[in-house]
């Protein structure tokens, strides 16, 4: 209810405050309570809940002791919020809409009995951008439930009419059992009367705070979207001055923003207005808007800044589907667990490898909606009768390893793998155990290096065995890892700021090596001790994917104008790039011939260096090749690469294009073609492998591999009833046949026709590409594992 200023003045004196009037302000008044019947309704005998911030988002004042407030909403105003105390929550919505015939603004709260005092456990999802409903949406629901989640935090991009109006109906805090908010991105400021009319009618403020346990939270908006907004950044800016002023300076504070909209000094600025975050114990800014999953701490200022990829589908950089489960207490963030959406229940058991006296045996187990307990190993005679009973120990993302004596395991013929969750349920395998194995592809060793292997193939040196760890959530456990080439031990490691997503090189006694960050490493063979490194670039957006490569002793790493050529012997900078910066570092890898290097960045073009100087020799982003994510293959004059749907033969001196053929296939996938005498082969992101004649690009034949397990390639996604048969690994020969591996967790010897002649269960996603010394080939998978396989005796 809206008040006359005599009455004001009364209402106003009553409550012990004082405001200042003006023309332009009406007054609003309400109560906060702990409705204790959950009725929605002020009864006798409730308590008032006194000391609670309430604001229209420009005014920001307390209640009295008996729970009433009373605000000088400005005429703008268009709600009513309060900031949810540490351990309530509210019976229905956190805001109310101002309007004339509203009689009171109460706010009804309850006891949140999922939040604890100085732990705070939440998810973070964003960019889901979809108004199909698929799996990932039972994933969340059923995993907050499992792990007793009190707050999920969708960070913005619900995307579009349709999707907002999906989310609103079907990820609210009723249907999904827990409290769940919503930041304003740049694709839900819509057509209406202001950019954010429709989120406000479905989600209600832009701009609001809450705590819950040691954490203050403040959501602000997209500064700037599809449609013009109707607030300014200085008009967010002086509400939350007067929000953090009244902040209990013990709580973490944390900021979400669908972007990371600020400087490395944490003061958000406007035209007029500026506030200092760090001034209030800032400790995390989360954000989306990317499309990848890149998390960092800031190097000054001690700030976690946490991204994530949409749950639902693969990334611009080809990040994996996921959303993040944040651990916090009051000194900030202290620990991340990404989730992978849409593996229920997955439980493989590999093959036996027999390494001396003793028999290894892994199982490849991951939910997306329950922690694993425990895992149990039960293996059984010919005759039933148990040979023995033992636990698994857990090495990393999802390989679980067994080992038993030689002796026990050669009476061994059924296995029978026993997974008890958190939540109490157990799930259970059988397999045949067979120590000759079931493929012509033998295990000679595998070996988990404690970290996940994106697209990092195995380096092979002397006699050692190289790779590297990927980590998503800026905890610091991403390393460069040495395995003995004979038996996959350990030899050393070294830890990185950041993840190594791509290939390491070998550079005379040296391991050359990139993190996202856009540091370059220089790691001595044989020891591991750092020999020279070098920062690319100031920490920053987007994160660094593409592969770095080596020629001649010269190494070529970094992106856009951080694209660098250094001196592979001692890091010294022979030329940089001036030509061209933005969109996001494409997620192939770079190649250098013996004059140029071409690389490239989705959302901007093709681009072709001389090899020499560094200048820009070409670029093109026609017909798709803006948006591409593979590296190239170049033979004599000819340069063969894929656009989104689209391949191409290019002229390598001057991008002209000779001959090019539009496909109904998506060739967003990070290896390179293989080019043979009369072929053009390429993996797909829906579509398993393609070959194509290599003159006149017509398709000859597909091979279609299992579903993916995971999400990678751009917006690939199960919800519109497509199968995603992802191939991002390249396609290596090996004599007449064709080997790669694939999403979906096997690896496939295909003869040069395309048909299968054997196949390999890995267990885990395969983004890598084998690499074949000899007759042994070599393969990293997702999980981590290094596996060392003979190919023909």
């Amino acid at each position: 209810m809206r008040l006359n200023l005599k009455d004001s003045m009364r209402y106003v004196m009553a409550l012990g405050l004082f405001f200042v009037f003006s023309s332009s302000f009406a007054q609003v008044k309400g109560r906060v309570y702990i409705d204790e019947n959950k009725n929605s309704k002020f009864d006798v005998g409730e308590k008032s809940f006194a000391n609670v911030v309430v604001s229209d988002g420009y005014q920001v004042v307390r209640t009295n002791v008996d729970g009433e407030f009373l605000l000088d909403s400005e005429v703008e105003s268009r709600f009513v919020f309060v900031k949810v105390p540490a351990g309530f929550k509210t019976d229905k919505k956190h805001y109310i809409k101002i309007e004339e015939a509203q009689q009171s603004y109460d706010f009804a709260l309850h006891k949140d009995v999922a939040q604890q005092e100085d732990n705070l456990d939440f998810i973070q999802i964003t960019d889901t951008e979809t108004g199909l409903y698929g799996t990932w949406v039972d994933n969340i629901k059923k995993y907050a439930k499992n792990q007793r989640i009190p707050l999920i935090m969708h960070t913005g991009d619900i995307c579009y009419e349709d999707g907002m109006k999906f989310h609103a109906k079907q990820l609210n805090s009723a249907l999904l059992g827990t409290t769940i908010n919503y930041a304003v991105g740049n694709h839900d400021l819509v057509k209406g009367k202001y950019g954010e009319e429709l989120f406000e009618q479905l989600f209600g403020p832009t701009y609001y705070s809450f705590e819950n346990g040691p954490v203050h939270f403040v959501v602000t908006p997209m500064w700037g979207g599809d449609y013009a907004p109707s607030y300014t950044k200085d008009q967010v800016i002086r509400w939350l001055k007067k929000d953090l002023a009244a902040k209990d300076p013990n709580k973490a504070l944390v900021m979400i923003n669908h972007d990371f909209s600020i400087g490395h000094d944490f003061v958000l600025k406007g035209k007029e207005e500026e506030v200092d975050l760090k001034a209030y114990n800032l400790k995390a800014w989360l954000y989306g808007h990317w499309h990848n999953n890149y998390s960092f701490v800031d190097e000054v200022n001690g700030v976690r800044v946490i991204s994530t990829n949409a749950p639902d589908k693969g990334g611009i950089d080809h990040s994996v589907g996921q959303f993040l489960h944040i651990h916090m207490d009051k000194n900030g963030v202290q620990g991340v667990r990404p989730v992978y959406s849409n593996l229920n229940g997955y439980v493989e058991v590999s093959d036996p490898i027999v390494r001396g006296a003793n028999v290894q045996i892994d199982a490849n187990i991951y939910d997306s909606e329950r922690l694993i307990n425990k895992v149990y190993l039960t293996a059984y005679d010919k005759k039933g009768n148990k040979v023995v009973g033992r636990d698994f120990s857990g090495n990393g993302t999802w390989t679980w390893t067994n080992e038993l004596p030689l002796a026990k395991a050669k009476m061994i013929d059924e296995l029978l793998v026993e997974v008890t969750f958190n939540d109490g349920a157990s799930i259970f395998r059988k397999s045949r155990f067979d120590l000759k194995g079931t493929s012509a592809l033998k295990t000679l060793w595998s070996t988990n290096v404690g970290g996940g292997i994106w697209k990092v193939s195995p380096l092979v040196k002397d006699n050692s065995l190289y790779t590297a760890t990927f980590d998503d959530t800026g905890s610091g456990k991403a390393r460069v890892v040495a395995l003995d080439l004979k038996d996959g031990s350990e030899l050393w490691s070294f830890s990185v700021k950041n993840s190594i997503k791509h290939s390491l090189f070998a550079h005379q006694n040296l391991v050359l090596a990139t993190d996202v960050e856009g540091t370059v490493y220089a790691l001595e063979a044989k020891t591991g001790k750092l020999k020279w490194s070098k920062k690319l670039r100031e920490i920053g957006l987007p994160n660094y994917v593409t592969g770095s490569t080596l020629k001649d002793g010269v190494y070529y790493a970094g992106a856009g104008n951080f694209l660098t050529a250094l001196n592979a012997d001692n890091g010294e900078v022979i030329w940089r790039n001036i030509d061209w910066n933005g969109g996001e570092a494409m997620p192939g890898e770079m190649l250098a011939t013996e004059d140029q290097v071409i690389t490239g960045a989705n959302w901007n073009a093709l681009f072709v260096h001389d090899r020499g100087s560094g200048k820009l020799v070409w670029r093109k982003n026609e017909d798709g090749l803006r948006f591409r994510s593979g590296g190239v293959t170049v033979e004599g004059n000819k340069m063969y690469a894929t656009g989104l749907n689209t391949l191409f033969v290019l002229d390598k001196e001057n991008g002209n294009v000779l001959h090019k053929k539009e496909h109904d296939l998506d060739f967003k996938v990070m290896g390179a073609p293989l080019i043979t005498d009369r072929d053009f082969i390429t993996g797909t992101s829906l579509d398993g492998v393609c070959a194509f004649d290599k003159e006149n690009l017509e398709e000859k034949w597909r091979f279609n591999t299992r579903n993916a397990l995971i999400f990678t390639s751009s917006y690939s996604n199960p919800n519109v009833g497509n199968k995603v048969r992802t191939v991002e690994s390249a396609i290596v020969p090996y004599k007449d046949d064709l080997i790669f591996g694939a999403s979906d967790g096997y690896l496939y010897r295909l003869s040069e026709a395309g048909k299968m002649k054997t196949e390999k269960k890995i267990g885990a996603p395969v983004l890598a590409d084998p690499v074949i010394v000899g007759d042994l080939l070599f393969l990293a998978d997702f999980s981590g594992t290094v596996h060392a396989i003979q190919l023909d005796k």
